[in-house]
């Protein structure tokens, strides 16, 4: 197979100096050695791709571009130069292409963002999570909010004005004041994203062992705070795209939509997962094996109708039940209507001009009636 579509590469950097308490990703905590190991890997993997040969072969047309972890800020300049290089070398990167980088606010420099800037990146991740410091240090966040201002002051100072910030919600203690002066935070910060994550404690996280130990919101609490963020966000001229998704004019993750809408991507890294030409295939959560040079595994074909309604109904636009029955066939439309009007009395679902969607209510109710939808 040849790659004629435009493709997403994402880069998983799954260094951390510590780890999150509420953290599930892939990430390690390495020695400098090992993390210049792992760029030559992922140079390496780039380079080559023989170890995606079974999945891609010729030139990469790629149009965004997300460094995820981890912490991609961990990486050196010069480390960090040396992976744009060896993409550029060797993909065809578009002249508009989205270039997003995570960024922990306690491990940037302005010679870091001048770096960024350098090399292309035109889009910044911050984890600020919180405003409220003792809701950061509950989290087990490194630094305070004056560390996520003086990160946003130096992002822009380098010409980098497209910047998201993390927002969780749910967090223990957290109250509707403390999150209107997070989301006041985010306003005033001049974002032009924000995502915003409702806390799930998932087992093998720190915050796992003392659950109990927590004043966690109960499940009506949790549902006020979602939509006091979304009304909030709103007020301050932020659109919801996704659940958890809202931006500015068009500064949408580009990137994130095509794991949304279907669109190819290409994942390098320890636990960095791939949709390419139909088939999904992704790496071991394991640096050692990743920087030994195993291959990635197949993970089955993709881009089935569960899929198609699941990934679809994360966003403000819902289905296109045209595109559906082209994709499907006009049965699946049938089908998806019929179930469909269980939900729309209680307004968890709507029918309009031919998009069937989630209401924000229904939002908040996603997994179950999706889960409805494709059974």
């Amino acid at each position: 197979m040849t790659c004629s579509k435009k493709t997403g590469l994402y880069i998983h950097i799954p260094f951390c100096r510590s780890k999150c308490s509420y953290c599930d990703f892939y990430s390690k905590i390495e020695s400098e050695s090992t993390v210049s190991d792992y760029v030559s890997a992922v140079i390496s993997e780039i380079k080559s791709r023989e170890r995606f040969s079974q999945y891609i072969s010729g030139n990469l047309l790629i149009d965004t571009i997300y460094f995820g972890g981890g912490t991609p800020s961990l990486l050196s300049c010069d480390d960090f130069s040396r992976l744009m290089r060896a993409i550029r070398e060797n993909t065809t990167v578009t002249d508009d292409c989205e270039i997003t980088v995570e960024c922990n606010p306690s491990s940037v420099s302005s010679q870091l963002f001048d770096t960024y800037k350098k090399t292309g990146v035109n889009r910044v991740s911050i984890g600020l999570q919180s405003a409220i410091d003792e809701e950061r240090k509950i989290l087990g966040r490194v630094g305070t909010k004056k560390d996520v201002t003086k990160a946003i002051e130096l992002c822009k100072k380098s010409g980098i004005d497209n910047i998201s910030l993390d927002v969780m919600l749910a967090i223990p203690n957290q109250t509707e004041k403390s999150l209107c002066k997070t989301l006041s935070f985010c306003n005033e910060s001049g974002a032009l994203h924000i995502s915003a994550y409702i806390l799930k404690i998932e087992k093998g996280t720190l915050l796992y062992d003392t659950k109990k130990e927590l004043n966690l919101p109960d499940e009506e609490k949790v549902c006020s705070l979602y939509e006091l963020c979304c009304d909030k966000l709103f007020e301050y001229g932020f659109q919801q795209y996704e659940i958890s998704n809202f931006a500015k004019d068009s500064f949408c993750s580009r990137h994130n939509l095509k794991y949304w809408t279907l669109e190819d991507y290409i994942g390098i890294g320890p636990a960095a997962h791939s949709f390419f030409g139909g088939k999904r295939f992704y790496f071991p959560p394991d640096t050692k094996l990743f920087i030994d040079g195993i291959q990635p595994i197949s993970d089955g074909f993709g881009g089935g109708i569960d899929e198609y309604i699941m990934l679809n109904l994360r966003l403000s636009q819902g289905i296109d039940l045209d595109e559906m029955s082209r994709r499907y066939g006009i049965e699946s439309v049938t089908k998806i209507k019929e179930k469909a009007i269980e939900f729309i009395p209680d307004c968890l679902l709507e029918i309009h001009k031919n998009r069937l969607y989630l209401t924000r209510k229904g939002f908040l109710l996603s997994n179950t009636i999706i889960s409805e939808l494709i059974n």
